[in-house]
């Protein structure tokens, strides 16, 4: 937790979150420093607990202005904080169709990730109802065309230091093993892509943990 004195954005989230390791990777990658004020509650329905997100949803961004709310957001608002001039590609800079498709089926993988644990492994319902079902089918099935298309969407894209697509396809990927949901295995495509990716210093600075609690 950070002081009111200290002079740092603070970055609101959790470290088992993939939209939460999403800020925190474009953060070190900008080589900007945030103080991290983990959420323990995710069952909390306050907004302050959220940083005043009326959304209850994390990661949330706070700077002297306001509050910054979602990854792809925090990302943006991270820019003008740095220092060392990195070329970003952004989701409005995809070449072409596919590309864009695919940044689409990983924001939905990573939508459908957090439906599938917070559904069953948290407020363990029953896996086998259709909600879940049909979440994780099509999890499955966008998984599939992503591991298909990854070549071709990675040789399209322009020349870069860091882009939003394989940030958060990296996130989306590590968070799979780290939640133990579905194999990454079976699409060799995408975990020969984050293994490389792994390499990166702000992937290994970034690495999922659960957050614990401790006493005042």
């Amino acid at each position: 937790m950070s002081s009111d004195r200290d002079p740092r954005p603070r970055l609101v989230g959790r470290s088992s979150s993939h939209f939460t390791r999403l800020a925190r990777l474009f953060a070190a990658e900008l080589g900007v420093a945030c103080a991290f004020v983990p959420v323990h509650d995710l069952a909390s329905r306050d907004p302050a607990d959220y940083a005043g997100n009326p959304a209850l949803k994390l990661p949330v961004l706070v700077l002297r202005e306001g509050p910054v709310f979602g990854a792809e957001n925090i990302c943006h608002a991270l820019v003008p904080l740095a220092t060392n001039g990195l070329r970003i590609v952004w989701t409005d800079q995809l070449p072409d169709l596919r590309a864009r498709n695919a940044q689409e089926l990983i924001w939905h993988g990573m939508g459908a990730q957090v439906q599938l644990v917070f559904g069953m492994q948290l407020a363990r319902l029953p896996a086998e109802n259709v909600y879940f079902a049909k979440a994780a089918e099509g999890f499955r099935n966008a998984l599939a065309w992503l591991d298909a298309n990854l070549a071709a969407v990675l040789q399209g894209l322009p020349p870069r230091d860091l882009s939003l697509l394989e940030a958060s396809l990296f996130c989306l990927l590590e968070h799979l093993v780290f939640r133990d949901t579905l194999p990454v295995a079976p699409y060799r495509h995408l975990a020969a892509f984050a293994q490389a990716y792994r390499e990166r210093p702000a992937a290994q600075a970034t690495g999922y943990a659960f957050d614990v609690a401790t006493a005042p």
